[in-house]
């Protein structure tokens, strides 16, 4: 038979028999190709998080779930060559949902020294002083060729004097009078360029918003504003993806192994050339819902949009994103509406003190008491992106906001532009982050239709974390506690909020904890009126989440006729004690039916393959006090 038709009636016939039982499925001569039993089956499959089902067992067919129900019902579907698992009282949930992680950025600890990544020649060079920095740079320009690239990070901790102007464009020309060299900090807010690197882009855009001069009008070498995102759009090498994907590879697999089946993120188009090659390959691990950043990184927001007219669209029931149910697009961005707390740079509605402990970048305010407002700045495009994805359809995800005056600037521009496209309230815009979130933003949230997307770290990291910032920025410790990821107050107002991590290591068991127990990496707790059910944090990171990516009707519980992705864990997630959630384990991660993911013992006992990551989990965050660390989204990540 043609494979294509083949393809097609199999496919017809699978609608036919997921109308129908289990018995008619075996008299058409077809058996699952996975059928699990004899477990605690957290199905998710009530819109009501205390009604869902708990089932014992399901069946599996072409990917798909075609039996939820008990023993019976569902080992009705097995056959010769049906893999059964048993598992033997283990609970399962619907697969995670991760709706915002830099995948790619933290792939990178799988790279090999100095190998190529997206925006990345070298490994950061640590800032001390002046003098140490340059005979820093010297050593690396030494080690290259002319015409070759250096693109580095001085890290976010010594970058003040270089902030103030301490090295010039002449000092980098003078190191590096032959490579283009490029400095980049703080998630895109600064950059510094010897001439090499700077000349094509004023050549270009003569005009661009975000390049310092000095009092005679010279480029410093700074550059920040809608320079320095634009520069890593345009100017940047691009990496073949057949040197980035194997990595990417790796991270995802790490992922999986965490329980996560799909992950959303912020891409550029190498990051994206490099995943649709992995896709191309049948490689991707798991699911890989994204957001582009194509409108948000140029002078020219309109002719962008114009071309990407259809990628993404629809509102209500009919909302699309192109792609496959491996790698699709859920959305664009204007990147972020500001920057982060601890470096003063979050747009907030109360100034930031002079004097802090906990973070001393205050003291500086590069951006004024109020910190970086891109709304109400003519250095950055946000504003007329913003018009743009209202006015060309399209949906806004993965965008980054860490202070609570950014979402009233944004709110003040939706409520113009619902006047113009009234349809952009059912278009479920989203803010990521949910640094510090007041009752009456949720109340225009719910308005205007907009989702938010929680990250655990801004509590987990306490004091030092955004908890801790907005607690001295506010002088008020109960109002920080109860504006930061605030859950229940979102879920009580009828919101369906999801979670994220938006760091690499934060376990997502953990962060299912810190939303029930609101504990801090201290032990010390933060406004346990804002806890949340165990059922509602599961309905956050699986069925809701589902409504993030553009895919509720096909993912985020276990019911027949939804995409197989589930979890197997080592303990039963509605009992464990609280403080344990986040020492659970999965032991199985399937996808679409294929592993993903299996712990040697318990592929052993089942006679399955040992599967993806088997690496080092030390640098995992578990939810005990001593796996406390300072790095983290609790600082302002992107």
């Amino acid at each position: 038979m043609n494979p294509v038709k083949k393809t097609i009636s199999c496919g017809i016939l699978l609608a036919i028999l997921l109308l129908l039982g289990g018995t008619t499925v075996r008299a058409a001569g077809l058996e699952a190709d996975m059928v699990i039993f004899n477990g605690k089956i957290l199905t998710a499959d009530n819109p009501n998080p205390a009604s869902f089902t708990t089932a014992q067992a399901a069946a599996i067919y072409d990917g798909k779930f075609v039996a939820v129900g008990n023993n019976a019902e569902v080992l009705a579907y097995a056959g010769g060559t049906t893999k059964r698992i048993d598992l033997a009282g283990r609970t399962v949930i619907p697969g995670l949902l991760e709706t915002h992680l830099h995948m790619y950025g933290s792939a990178s600890h799988f790279f090999p020294p100095n190998a190529p990544q997206v925006a990345q020649t070298d490994r950061g060079i640590p800032y001390t002083n002046k003098t140490d920095f340059l005979a820093a740079l010297r050593d690396v320009v030494a080690k290259k060729k002319p015409g070759e690239w250096i693109i580095s990070s001085p890290g976010f901790g010594g970058t003040v004097e270089l902030m103030q102007g301490a090295i010039t464009i002449q000092d980098l020309d003078k190191v590096a009078p032959n490579n283009p060299l490029y400095l980049h900090w703080e998630v895109l807010v600064w950059g510094l360029m010897n001439s090499k690197a700077l000349d094509p882009l004023l050549a270009r855009y003569p005009k661009v918003e975000g390049i310092v001069r000095d009092a005679a009008g010279k480029p410093t070498g700074l550059v920040t504003g809608n320079a320095n995102p634009l520069y890593w759009y345009e100017f940047l090498p691009q990496v073949p993806p057949e040197l980035l994907g194997p990595y990417y590879k790796m991270e995802l697999e790490e992922i999986a192994a965490q329980g996560i089946t799909a992950a959303s993120s912020r891409l550029l188009p190498n990051h994206l050339a490099a995943y649709s090659w992995l896709h191309s390959r049948g490689e991707l691990p798991i699911r890989m819902p994204y957001t582009f950043e194509a409108m948000s990184r140029s002078e020219i927001t309109e002719a962008i949009s114009s071309r990407i007219i259809g990628v993404q669209g629809g509102s209500g029931k009919n909302i699309w994103g192109a792609g496959d149910n491996w790698l699709w697009i859920i959305g664009v961005t204007p990147i972020s509406l500001d920057s982060i707390v601890s470096a003063a740079s979050a747009c907030v509605r109360e100034a930031y003190p002079r004097e802090s402990l906990n973070f001393p970048m205050w003291k500086y305010q590069f951006y004024g008491p109020y910190g970086l407002c891109r709304l109400q700045s003519d250095q950055y495009p946000d504003l007329n992106v913003i018009k743009k994805v209202a006015e060309s359809g399209f949906r806004i995800t993965g965008m980054h906001v860490g202070g609570d005056r950014a979402i009233d600037e944004l709110f003040d521009v939706m409520d113009k532009l619902v006047e113009l496209y009234p349809d952009v309230t059912g278009r479920r815009w989203a803010i990521d982050h949910c640094e510090a979130v007041h009752a009456d933003q949720i109340q225009r949230a719910k308005k205007l239709g907009v989702m938010f997307s929680c990250a655990p770290g801004y509590l987990y990291n306490g004091d030092r974390g955004a908890v801790g910032a907005f607690k001295e920025i506010f002088k008020d410790e109960a109002k920080a506690a109860n504006a930061v990821i605030p859950m229940r107050s979102m879920i009580d107002a009828g919101l369906r909020p999801v979670i994220e991590l938006d760091a690499h290591g934060f376990h997502p068991m953990t962060a299912l904890q810190v939303f029930i127990t609101r504990k801090d990496n201290t032990g010390k707790v933060w406004a346990p009126q804002q806890a949340i059910s165990r059922q509602e944090a599961l309905y956050a990171y699986t069925r809701w989440a589902a409504e993030y990516f553009l895919r509720e009707n096909i993912m985020g519980s276990i019911e027949p006729k939804k995409l197989a992705d589930f979890v197997v864990l080592d303990k039963d997630y509605l009992t464990v004690p609280e403080a344990e959630i986040g020492r659970i384990d999965p032991v199985l991660t399937v996808v679409e039916g294929k592993i993903a993911y299996s712990q040697p013992a318990f592929a052993a006992s089942q006679n399955l393959p040992v599967v993806g990551y088997q690496g080092d989990r030390s640098r995992w965050n578990r939810g005990v006090p001593s796996a406390a660390r300072p790095a983290g989204p609790g600082g302002g990540g992107m």
